[in-house]
């Protein structure tokens, strides 16, 4: 763009002005500050997903989250997907995906069946890990990676405490919870969409 716009209606939602710049855009000087720019970026998560079942989640927070907008990417490479909670959904090709399962969540984990290798991409802000929390019931639970970049295990599951007793990642090996010793096994880092 080569024309700066400056909008100073507030949004009615949450009272913020939006701005429209351009990289030689200059507000304010070290003398007279302009307001604070607060700027979020999008970034895009590929996931590669094999032939069979996967494991997988995504760490951006999108605006359309329904299964045929996240799974738009992939095609028809996949038949089948799951959710631990919220059910599950069938590709019907061109009629896209149907069934119990309609939105995906980034805290949540899916097991999606392909029928080959494709290249899930989800673009969005990414997830506010703070104020993101996954909820844990007793027994197994299928959770996400928030974070946007691979994280130890016992830094990520910190908050889990001794509730935690064994994590099962499905290409990185698993991990037992020793109490006061934390986290021990094959699988040591969290990655993002794993």
């Amino acid at each position: 763009a080569t024309e700066d716009t400056y909008s100073d209606t507030p949004d009615s939602q949450n009272n913020e002005i939006t701005y429209y710049i351009t990289a030689t855009d200059i507000h304010g000087n070290e003398s007279e500050p302009s307001e604070s720019i607060t700027v979020q970026l999008t970034v895009n998560q590929t996931i590669q997903t094999g032939m069979g079942w996967n494991w997988f989640s995504y760490n951006v927070e999108v605006e359309d989250n329904s299964l045929n907008n996240i799974l738009e990417s992939i095609g028809n490479n996949a038949t089948f997907i799951k959710s631990q909670t919220s059910g599950s959904a069938t590709y019907y090709g061109e009629d896209g995906w149907f069934g119990s399962l309609s939105t995906l969540l980034p805290n949540e984990m899916y097991k999606i069946q392909s029928t080959s290798p494709a290249i899930l991409s989800v673009t969005g802000i990414p997830v506010n890990v703070a104020s993101t929390p996954i909820s844990l019931i007793e027994g197994w639970n299928w959770i996400g990676s928030l974070p946007q970049n691979p994280g130890d295990i016992n830094m990520a599951l910190a908050s889990v405490g001794d509730l935690g007793t064994f994590i099962n990642s499905q290409s990185s090996g698993t991990a037992t919870n020793y109490d006061t010793d934390g986290w021990f096994g094959g699988l040591e880092t969290l990655e993002p969409g794993n």
